[in-house]
């Protein structure tokens, strides 16, 4: 009777093992396709991006100083226009949202494989 249990115990840790691993992996490959599509230059809505160095005053919005160029995630990116729509404003691949409303497109002398 005994043994009969502990193989009980032991089948019922196995299932819960495997029920455990199988929602594991579920999420990681969610994971891994999230990041493909990423990748894929599928257009995005992050929200705002906070640049790294801006410079070449050009303007002002919103109280907020327009810099002709940002640097997002070591990326050039230049500015494109001002939208009142925050951060749910649809951007193409390539364009990047600034608090309070600035959009900036990555920079036409831009190379991919060069970062700045």
């Amino acid at each position: 009777m005994d043994i009969v249990l502990i193989e009980l115990v032991l089948w019922a840790g196995l299932i819960f093992f495997l029920w455990v691993l199988k929602d594991t992996l579920g999420n990681f490959e969610s994971e891994i396709d999230r990041a493909a599509i990423n990748k894929a230059g599928v257009p995005r809505k992050p929200g705002a991006a906070r640049p790294e160095r801006l410079y070449e005053p050009i303007g002002s919005y919103g109280g907020t100083t327009i810099f002709r160029y940002a640097v997002i995630d070591g990326e050039r990116y230049e500015f494109d226009y001002a939208s009142g729509g925050g951060p749910d404003v649809s951007l193409s691949p390539g364009q990047r949202y600034v608090a309070p409303g600035l959009v900036y497109s990555a920079s036409p002398d831009h190379d991919p494989d060069r970062r700045v």
